[in-house]
């Protein structure tokens, strides 16, 4: 019979700090640098009296969004470390309970 539960602490452990690390070392430098990148842009080398505006409202929004997205990435980390929390108390409370009741 195959077993319905299969956890592996350490992968569990390996991709939430590789999506935290994802998110803080490549995405949010990244995106703050293209922030920085497109603000210039329209600031001075892309100025148009009302395209400008519309065009930074619009990347604002945009940057808002990457930025919500990121958040989400970290909260599945965070998501897998807390089922894995839960299932070691679990596992360390029935064996508490099984030690005993022996």
């Amino acid at each position: 019979m195959v077993a319905n539960i299969r956890l592996s602490y350490s992968e569990i452990d390996r991709v939430s700090g590789l999506l935290n690390t994802s998110v803080d070392v490549t995405l949010v430098p990244r995106m703050a640098e293209a922030k920085k990148e497109v603000d210039s842009l329209l600031a001075h080398a892309l100025v148009l009296e009302k395209t400008s505006p519309a065009l930074t409202q619009q990347y604002e929004k945009f940057n808002t969004g990457l930025t919500q997205a990121t958040e989400a990435i970290k909260g599945f980390a965070k998501q897998f470390q807390a089922v894995k929390d839960s299932v070691q108390k679990m596992d360390g409370d029935m064996a508490n309970q099984v030690n005993s009741n022996g």
